[in-house]
């Protein structure tokens, strides 16, 4: 089981555009609950950093949110994608939207979302490459890959491989909304 991600005091600063010192000032206080490092770091749990913003009044970072339900979904605009938009939306998942694979899974591992979706026919990234670098990626290892748009069963199977949790052939409703269900269940 993987551990839960920490953040630092400076990005929580940066995002409520405060001094790092003011936050630095609150864990000293004991205001905001923060861990140490074994390098006498400070790191900041999300789900202090939400009870936190709540009790304050303060904007909750995007960092700090959980991502039960919310999916990056990397594909152009075509029929397929309008399907495993409307599958996502059925399902409850909010959706970001991008151009790039690249892009996506740069989002990822800054903000690891519930669920990764990906088309097989993107261009910039090879997908296979972008499934092994989600698994080597510490705050990835355990986000869920959809690939769909893929041209064969043999190249499903490689993705699969490469570390991808499922591989559509094609983008039909039905097999997007069994894939989703599977990965949800």
């Amino acid at each position: 089981m993987n551990a839960p991600p920490l953040f630092r005091p400076s990005e929580l600063a940066r995002f409520w555009e405060l001094h790092p010192k003011t936050v630095y000032l609150w864990i000293r206080e004991g205001r905001l609950p923060a861990v140490r490092t074994p390098g006498d770091q400070f790191r900041l749990r999300a789900a202090d950093v939400r009870a936190f913003s709540e009790a304050r009044g303060l904007p909750l970072p995007p960092f700090a949110r959980e991502a039960s339900r919310r999916a990056y979904l990397a594909a152009a605009a075509s029929p397929e994608m309008r399907v495993v938009r409307r599958a996502l939306r059925q399902a409850a998942i909010d959706v970001e939207a991008f151009e790039s694979p690249l892009d996506a899974l740069l989002a990822s591992v800054a903000d690891p979302p519930a669920l990764l979706v990906l088309d097989a026919t993107g261009r910039g990234v090879p997908i296979d490459e972008a499934a092994r670098a989600l698994r080597r990626a510490p705050r990835t290892q355990a986000t869920p890959l959809l690939v769909f748009n893929v041209t064969s069963v043999a190249k499903a199977g490689a993705l699969l491989r490469a570390g991808a949790t499922r591989a559509i052939v094609r983008a039909k409703e039905r097999a997007v909304a069994t894939a989703l269900a599977e990965i949800f269940a």
